[in-house]
């Protein structure tokens, strides 16, 4: 009997065994992903940012570049121009040099 006892209450209070599936993470595993997330995030901005910013030096260099050039040719042309005058006045002083020899009693 006391047998019975025993083995009735045992099965009356046994329960099935259950169990929650195991975290596949642990807290920090998640933690590590999720900065490695923001990481990846943030390195891509910045690299977009750092590209941008290459392009704007481009074009600046270019914008330059070319008022460079600009600013070569019309020092160019101004030095022809002002190569012309002198010329131009060499001239006219001796074309004066050469009156005034002519009409000078001599």
């Amino acid at each position: 009997m006391f047998r019975s006892i025993i083995a009735r209450s045992s099965v009356a209070h046994t329960r099935a065994f259950h169990s929650t599936p195991t975290a596949r993470k642990t807290v920090t595993e998640k933690v590590s992903d999720v900065a490695q997330d923001v990481n990846l995030k943030v390195g891509k901005k910045l690299a977009g940012a750092i590209e941008t910013g290459q392009g704007a030096a481009e074009v600046a260099k270019e914008t330059i570049g070319s008022k460079t050039e600009q600013g070569k040719k019309k020092a160019g042309e101004a030095a022809t121009v002002a190569g012309q005058k002198t010329n131009e006045a060499a001239a006219s002083a001796r074309e004066t040099k050469e009156d005034l020899q002519k009409k000078a009693p001599k």
